[in-house]
């Protein structure tokens, strides 16, 4: 979205006076005459007695202001026609206080940016709520009071690392491989993945460890169905159908089904009858399935679940705005968000919230990630925000106002993008036009 000049009003917060010793109240009188009273004593007084309170001035929507030495209010309270007395507290102004924010380049930058600011005009993501199947969810600040009650769909004991299969625990026990583990031939340490993914969706706003996500006041659905060495598509069925507000037989029903579903995982091969048919259930329940297109330099149409029926498929864009080295592409590419550049810079990755811990989870940490895993999450939090903003639009009116609103992308994309670059600012906007017309 675009606008020719943008005006921010930046709230306004309370904070102790200035000082205890020359402390202002506002003083309001019964009528104009104990008013006028007051200001002439008050101002004459002062200049015989240091204590004595101090007319400073009167206020443009009724009230006079006073200055009083010590702070000693009885002095006001006392005076005649007095009607109340409040504090003339002293107030600054506050903006976005998360002190990672200049480095969040995907949620405000003017060319490649999803105009975050824009959409939070509307709504913050009040009420809608997004599941991340992933390898599941760390402790972390940036998450504190914003988890629903997930579960664990990763039904084999050994690859879980928790003793188990299927529980109501979806924490993540980390995916660290060692030299020969799942064909790898190097230790890889744990990638908190799924923190990092949901840290994009719903990180606190305000709060001062670091970053804020693009719904900051939605809720998060974790749901872990990637262990050591990934995850098995049944699961993964399961997990949608349950997400969506299923039934999976021997698991509870869902606390709340959510609005959207995010799928920042994949693999070679077509959509499968299970997938399919998880997904196409779960868009009948109301809920709108997001997966990253996938990273190995092809066409999505030929990664699962990207390539199902009915999914919002994310390419990822590097920090020129163009696609990225690594993002599938081509017709089956819904539309894009930014993924970062995978290149020497970090900072021109996506930062988010992971753990410090190469193989258990040991302290909360930010770290920067690239690919389409980090592109997906933010079109699954704009869902959040549609849904916000309007809590009965269906699935396949969602589908159509992120490509309607989509801007052009600020690079090229020879091979294929989609509509382009996701804009929550023009979408939200347009979200609530709609509902506004109905």
């Amino acid at each position: 979205m675009r606008l020719a000049h943008l005006v921010v009003f930046v709230p306004l917060v309370f904070s102790p006076s200035a000082s205890a010793d020359e402390a202002r109240y506002i003083v309001h009188f019964v009528d104009a005459d104990s008013a006028r009273a007051a200001r002439t004593s008050r101002s004459m007084a002062g200049t015989a007695r240091l204590d004595a309170p101090r007319h400073v001035r009167s206020l443009a929507a009724g009230g006079e202001l006073f200055q009083v030495h010590g702070g000693d209010v009885s002095r006001l309270a006392g005076l005649p026609g007095v009607a109340a007395v409040e504090e003339d507290l002293v107030v600054t102004a506050t903006a976005i206080v998360d002190p990672l924010w200049k480095r969040q380049w995907y949620m405000h930058d003017p060319k490649v940016g999803v105009d975050a600011e824009v959409a939070w005009r509307h709504t913050r993501g009040a009420g809608a709520v997004v599941a991340v199947l992933d390898t599941g969810i760390t402790p972390h600040p940036e998450f504190d009071g914003q988890l629903l009650p997930g579960y664990d769909f990763v039904s084999d004991a050994a690859a879980a690392r928790d003793g188990d299969g299927r529980d109501a625990n979806p924490a993540d026990e980390g995916d660290w491989r060692d030299a020969g583990d799942c064909g790898s031939a190097r230790v890889v340490p744990s990638s908190w993945h799924g923190s990092h993914v949901a840290g994009l969706v719903v990180a606190r706003s305000g709060n001062r460890p670091g970053i804020v996500g693009l719904a900051p006041e939605a809720k998060l659905l974790p749901v872990r169905v990637l262990g050591h060495c990934g995850g098995r598509i049944s699961d993964v069925a399961d997990a949608v159908v349950w997400a969506s507000g299923g039934t999976v037989p021997g698991v509870p029903p869902v606390e709340r089904r959510a609005d959207a579903i995010n799928l920042s995982l994949g693999g070679p091969g077509a959509c499968g009858v299970a997938i399919a048919r998880a997904i196409e259930q779960a868009r009948g329940r109301g809920t709108v399935v997001v997966a990253a297109a996938g990273n190995d330099q092809a066409k999505a149409s030929t990664n699962v679940p990207a390539n199902c029926p009915g999914v919002v498929t994310v390419a990822g864009l590097a920090r020129d705005g163009s696609m990225a080295w690594y993002s599938n592409h081509g017709e089956r590419v819904t539309l894009s968000a930014p993924g970062g550049s995978l290149g020497e810079r970090g900072a021109d990755d996506i930062v988010s919230t992971v753990d410090a811990g190469k193989r258990g989870r040991e302290r909360s940490i930010f770290a920067y990630l690239a690919g389409t895993s980090m592109a997906a999450p933010q079109v699954a939090a704009l869902v959040a925000l549609m849904r916000s903003a309007d809590p009965v639009i269906g699935v396949d009116d969602v589908t159509r106002q992120l490509v309607d609103n989509a801007r052009p992308l600020p690079g090229p994309c020879p091979k294929g993008c989609g509509a382009g670059l996701m804009d929550a600012g023009a979408t939200v906007d347009a979200v609530v036009e709609d509902r506004a017309r109905r």
